[in-house]
């Protein structure tokens, strides 16, 4: 029986398709649920813009509801904690777990513990997807739909301001975790590369056709 062999051990599968039978050796390995159950020797991520702190869920972040996490936490992240899994690869479900009063997030206080499905339309895969849809907005408005059909609008440029102010105010040295922040830089850094690859490239074009013009296709007659 398949649930009597170990992590990374073969079985034999045979499927009925079309009327014919098929073999299959398969790898057997345990299903990841979409909420980690531990986090051994793993720092915590988070991202925190306009004052909303944003982390993917855990079980041990539900324990910190106590003893008793399972009937205290929300029932519909324990729900989900126990029973979901990924349907794609890195797959994380992104909260906000609490709102640092400002401005900015005034009347949103009550949005702790949603779920953040989509920033501007795009559905969110994981922590660092919504870090870089955030980071990279170029809209006038932020838009975030969580759970709950409930909505959450800033203005962007407002928000990136207040932000800083936030962070200050907190004495918190950086809007993200080191994991997030080491992506970003690497990321920039893979795009200035590019950049100056670009127009690297574009200058010696430049520099050939000024050194070398093209002959005239068409000559005009002598």
């Amino acid at each position: 029986m398949v649930s009597m062999k170990k992590p990374n051990e073969t079985a034999l599968v045979k499927v009925l398709r079309e009327g014919k039978e098929h073999e299959f050796c398969i790898t057997l390995r345990p299903l990841q649920p979409l909420v980690p159950v531990h986090q051994f020797d793993q720092l915590p991520s988070y991202y925190i813009f306009a004052g909303f702190v944003f982390v993917p869920l855990t079980q041990p972040y539900l324990h910190e509801y106590g003893e008793d996490w399972y009937n205290t936490c929300p029932r519909r992240l324990c729900e989900r904690a126990l029973r979901d899994l990924p349907e794609k690869s890195n797959q994380q479900l992104v909260i906000i777990s609490q709102v640092l009063m400002d401005d900015i997030n005034t009347g949103f206080e009550r949005l702790a513990e949603l779920q953040v499905k989509k920033v501007n339309g795009v559905e969110v895969d994981n922590l660092r997807h919504l870090c870089q849809l955030i980071e990279n907005c170029d809209a006038e408005n932020l838009k975030l739909d969580l759970d709950d059909g409930r909505v959450l609008a800033l203005k962007y440029q407002d928000a990136r301001l207040a932000t800083s102010l936030i962070l200050k105010r907190h004495r918190i040295a950086s809007a993200m975790s080191s994991d997030l922040l080491i992506e970003q830089n690497n990321l920039a850094t893979e795009l200035a590369a590019a950049s100056c690859s670009t127009a690297a490239w574009d200058g010696s074009d430049i520099r050939a056709i000024l050194r070398y013009p093209d002959p005239d296709p068409y000559p005009a007659d002598p």
